[in-house]
């Protein structure tokens, strides 16, 4: 007499699943738990994250030169009338700045993300 239950090779499993794990069957597996990660202040103090800081404040100013001056494309042909506009649009953004800071214009607000949003 044939047995009611299916044998264990003709038990349908998800993609992926290895024969036997409980991943097949449909059960949750744990998360894993066992992530090492290193104590908060040496990992904040990094390298990395200190040069990451300086590039920050480069992309910045490389951000605003291309949004209010257009420093994306050069107005002339050759390398010393494109240096010479690179030269005068710093000018012109240093003098923007100045002028910005004279009047106790406040710089604008960094963007929101939407979850930062929800939480807050």
């Amino acid at each position: 007499m044939a047995s009611a239950q299916p044998s264990a090779s003709r038990v349908p499993r998800g993609r992926g699943a290895r024969k036997g794990s409980a991943a097949g069957l449909g059960c949750a597996r744990a998360p894993n738990t066992k992530r090492w990660r290193p104590p908060a202040p040496a990992w904040r103090a990094t390298p990395a994250r200190r040069l990451y800081a300086q590039r920050q404040g480069v992309e910045s100013t490389l951000s605003q030169g291309v949004r209010a001056f257009g420093l994306r494309q050069a107005r002339y042909r050759g390398l010393a009338k494109t240096g010479l506009q690179n030269v005068a649009t710093a000018a012109a953004l240093n003098l923007d700045r100045l002028t910005a800071w004279l009047a106790q214009r406040p710089l604008a607000p960094t963007r929101i993300s939407h979850f930062a949003a929800l939480t807050a």
